[in-house]
């Protein structure tokens, strides 16, 4: 697979976009050579784009009690959910990109055998000292995992950290043992929430999302990879509430993402400096008329599979006996 470094020249600029944390700008970008939509430029080092408060606080918390509580169940039934599909016992799985490590203990309490990467000792130093996981630090490429070494893959909010996110699948694929399982959750850019709200949306995080990814595209790629969809939701509770609430606040030009930063524990905000009282003010006023309506949109956009998010799960194909 010839590797994309995306070209200025190859690329096609959507709109411009902007990081809400250092307030640099970029661009959202399709690649011509490719067809994958890009965050451009890539930073030369990403990782001060992460600031030290962004996996959480040293208790590995970053939202309050109520929030984290619902993701913990959340990350509990999509664990089964994957497990009772695979139908396979002590299953073998990778969590790349496992950050605090709350998915990957939601498997390790179902029984399975559990792995997980980050890309640097901070991100994975909750799960590391605390959930006491065994984390592996490092590029998925440059970790050299055996062939066809793990039943389940995941990839939870993960692959839009790829600039060219081909070369991963194709790694995931190559690790995978055919029937394997690979989970894989993006948010969509496809969705009516993405298209309105544009640099104003709230999973945009440029620089720190570096590819977009609608169901089509992401489709796409994982068959290129051998990867074949089984699943497809267009719903992730503990993101679609929220997402619709602030990115409509960001695109009605109240500070972007103030609501998010607030709602952080202390010391895992990522935004500092005053905040502005209009801003202010208009979000107290918003929210609750925005948090009435986020429900029904929300679970209506999913129904519709138009969702701000989307979590594909994808079994490797077994390959094919000859006659």
């Amino acid at each position: 697979m010839p590797p994309c470094l995306h070209p200025v020249a190859e690329c096609e600029v959507l709109f411009p976009a902007f990081d809400y944390i250092s307030g640099e700008q970029f661009s959202v970008a399709r690649c011509r050579r490719c067809a994958q939509v890009v965050t451009t430029p890539v930073p030369a080092d990403i990782g001060k784009y992460y600031p030290a408060g962004y996996y959480g606080d040293k208790q590995g918390r970053r939202f309050p009690a109520v929030m984290e509580w619902l993701q913990e169940k959340l990350y509990a039934w999509r664990s089964g959910q994957v497990l009772r599909r695979l139908q396979r016992k002590n299953a073998k799985v990778l969590d790349i990109g496992c950050g605090r490590g709350l998915l990957l203990r939601a498997f390790q309490r179902n029984g399975c055998d559990v792995t997980g990467t980050e890309f640097s000792d901070g991100a994975c130093r909750f799960a590391r000292e605390v959930l006491k996981l065994p984390v592996r630090v490092g590029l998925l490429q440059e970790l050299n995992f055996p062939d066809n070494s793990f039943d389940v893959v995941v990839m939870w909010h993960v692959l839009e950290h790829v600039s060219d996110p081909r070369p991963t699948l194709a790694e995931v694929s190559r690790i995978l043992r055919p029937g394997g399982m690979f989970l894989v959750a993006v948010p969509n850019f496809g969705s009516p929430e993405a298209r309105l709200a544009k640099a104003g949306w709230f999973h945009l995080d440029c620089p720190r999302h570096l590819s977009h990814h609608t169901s089509a595209s992401l489709s796409r790629i994982l068959g290129e990879a051998g990867l074949s969809p089984t699943w497809v939701s267009f719903l992730a509770p503990e993101y679609d509430n929220f997402s619709f609430v602030q990115s409509l606040l960001n695109w009605l030009g109240v500070r972007p993402n103030l609501l998010y930063n607030w709602l952080r524990s202390q010391s895992a905000k990522v935004v500092g400096g005053k905040r502005p009282l209009g801003s202010i003010v208009a979000t107290a006023l918003l929210v609750p008329v925005l948090g009435a309506i986020s429900l029904p949109a929300t679970l209506l956009l999913a129904f519709l599979n138009r969702g701000a998010t989307l979590t594909i799960t994808a079994v490797k194909k077994s390959p094919r006996k000859l006659p």
